[in-house]
């Protein structure tokens, strides 16, 4: 793969694609120049991720898994399924943007995924959706009970982070990660409504994460190219 002058990619989403969209976009606009071709593989037959591709002139594949999550039966038959897909179309890395099942690493393949926060703090099993934005708010709430920061006075932030995918869910190391500051009224939401503040931090940090995977795409392609990057 170091040989390559640019990589394929393949985006793997399970709903409406709004991450996906965000490299979709910036691909077309030239602003990823690393890569050569994107396939879209969709988790879900009916999901709005594939209107989005054919939108963007990106080929669109549906592979929806027998089970979410997947058995450990079901885990090397959907392996299968997709390493023929990355072998079609010769693919160099995998990102996985808002994609809900806990996929089958690929030999030889990078696999990356975004999360909405700090993997080790707020990441892991079931950690999708608005959990990881619950178990943020939940941690300031907490260190601000405790006295330890004070609304007012103290700056609270969030880590979206674009990860390396292994074993551990959450707990491959880190390719890029930003720190997004929490608007004061989210955290005070939160005595209000918990879930209502948990979506209110959902919209503020997508904005970012979509000004963040093209950024990650594009370094982890340059990585790739240039032999910095081991291949697992």
């Amino acid at each position: 793969m170091s040989r390559k002058s640019k990589l394929n990619l393949i985006l793997i989403a399970s709903g409406r694609g709004t991450d996906a969209t965000a490299i979709m976009a910036a691909w077309r606009n030239g602003r990823i120049p690393e890569v050569s071709n994107i396939i879209l593989v969709s988790t879900c037959a009916e999901a709005e991720c594939l209107e989005r591709a054919a939108e963007h002139g990106v080929k669109a594949i549906t592979l929806v898994p027998p089970n979410n999550p997947l058995t450990s039966e079901d885990m090397p038959i959907y392996q299968d399924a997709l390493a023929q897909v990355v072998k079609e179309h010769d693919a160099d890395m995998i990102f996985l943007v808002g994609c809900n099942v806990i996929m089958p690493l690929i030999m030889g393949v990078p696999m990356f995924n975004i999360h909405p926060a700090h993997t080790i703090l707020h990441g892991g099993y079931r950690m999708h959706g608005l959990r990881p934005h619950l178990h943020v708010l939940a941690a300031i709430q907490d260190e601000i009970s405790r006295g330890m920061k004070k609304l007012g006075r103290d700056t609270f932030f969030t880590y979206p982070t674009v990860h390396e995918v292994t074993e551990v869910v959450d707990g491959g190391p880190p390719l890029l990660q930003v720190p997004v500051e929490i608007p004061e009224e989210i955290i005070r939401w939160y005595d209000i409504s918990k879930v209502g503040a948990a979506e209110l931090l959902q919209k503020h940090v997508l904005p970012f994460e979509w000004e963040m995977l093209p950024k990650a795409v594009s370094l982890a392609a340059g990585q790739i190219l240039s032999g910095s990057r081991s291949i697992p």
